[in-house]
């Protein structure tokens, strides 16, 4: 029986780590070509895409018409769909954009079915957008508006990541609208005695010390910030605070982290900088006790996924969190680890009960690690595509 053939286009496999869901695809029944920006601008200059890697799908570099990821469109791409004559066809991003209006009327052309992917988990009205943002935000509104209404018509199923974007494109009409996992590598995100003996010794962290880590983007909606005030406010001495420097993403806030903590008598010498890519952050992840994910809602953005979470607890983290955002959905309901985004001494009272719970040995971390495996790791999210394949 010959393989069916999936066609693929993705921005965020510009980076070869997040090609991992593709290379699994691309199998004994299914043929992937994974159609990739030749280059792309993250707001710090272009840099180009990382060459193919081994075990990657058939890779096919096509060169953007620009660099905002609603209005670019890469260039030949229906030509290149005339030639490999795919049995469907994936867009990894959101429906209001060119890029999806484009590949979904040429999956109507084929008469093939068309899968796309959204991250949104606010309404996308033009009404909505300006009650939230302001008048000046119309003529934008409008544009995503009308392109996820042009592509909707051509889309068989969207896949959205949080229970918010669930809701909201089933409302707008949506033919077929199903929650997935981004999920994380289980063969590199999992408990690891070793690695975490190893790191700790090469940080020169004793091992009755508890670290308490942030992983992620330094950027405002985050809440670093509201971290370290509630880290200095701490009563208790015998922890670490561990955070990514994120150098090759240097942002104006990232500057603001660094002053905050160095102008502090307390974090200054318990904070440890380290730098590492997203595989290696799991080595760091297994050093740490205890992932806070501190994220503020504002007027454009509230947390869409935070796949850290899931991440750190496949690591045997213990996770705080703020409760505005997805993030609460890897969780039971009332988790009792989460707090009002900005309420510092609240946050303060919980890294101090997950201390205590970790020092005395009460913290279970193979249980939390079992559940993250489970619900969120890269075969759960496979295992969605494929039933939406069938």
């Amino acid at each position: 029986m010959p393989k069916q053939k999936l066609f693929a286009v993705s921005t965020s496999c510009f980076t070869a780590s997040n090609r991992e869901f593709y290379r699994r695809l691309n199998s004994d029944s299914l043929h992937v070509d994974l159609v990739i920006p030749e280059n792309w601008d993250f707001g710090k200059g272009v840099v180009q895409s990382e060459p193919k890697k081994e075990n990657d799908p058939n890779l096919i570099f096509l060169k953007p018409t620009k660099y905002h990821h609603r209005l670019f469109h890469l260039e030949g791409v229906k030509a290149l769909i005339n030639k490999l004559k795919p049995d469907f066809i994936y867009y990894e991003g959101d429906p209001g954009s060119v890029m999806a209006v484009i590949l979904g009327n040429k999956a109507r052309q084929l008469n093939i079915r068309f899968f796309a992917l959204s991250c949104e988990n606010l309404s996308q009205s033009p009404l909505s957008v300006i009650k939230r943002e302001g008048k000046g935000q119309f003529l934008h509104a409008s544009i995503k508006y009308a392109l996820i209404q042009l592509s909707k018509r051509y889309i068989d199923t969207l896949f959205v990541i949080n229970d918010q974007g669930l809701s909201y494109f089933q409302k707008l009409g949506f033919k077929s609208v199903v929650k997935t996992p981004l999920g994380f590598n289980e063969n590199v995100f999992y408990i690891d005695q070793t690695k975490r003996d190893r790191v700790r010794k090469k940080l020169k962290i004793d091992d009755d010390t508890v670290v308490i880590s942030y992983f992620g983007r330094l950027v405002y909606e985050k809440g670093v910030h509201l971290l370290i005030k509630a880290l200095e406010k701490l009563e208790s001495n015998n922890w670490i605070f561990l955070i990514d420097e994120f150098g090759r993403y240097k942002t104006d806030y990232q500057s603001e982290i660094e002053s905050l903590i160095n102008n502090s008598t307390k974090l200054k010498n318990k904070t440890i900088f380290f730098e590492a890519n997203h595989t290696e952050v799991a080595n760091y992840m297994n050093a740490s006790d205890i992932t806070i994910l501190p994220s503020i809602p504002t007027k454009k953005w509230v947390e869409q996924y935070g796949r850290v979470v899931p991440e750190a607890m496949a690591c045997g983290n213990r996770l705080i969190i703020s409760n505005q955002g997805a993030q609460l959905e890897f969780f039971e309901p009332n988790y009792s680890y989460s707090y009002y985004p900005e309420a510092i001494e609240d946050l303060c009272k919980l890294i101090e009960k997950a201390k205590l719970e970790i020092e005395s040995g009460k913290f279970n971390r193979f249980e939390y690690a079992e559940h993250a495996q489970k619900q969120f790791n890269l075969s759960a999210q496979l295992s969605v595509f494929k039933d939406a394949l069938r």
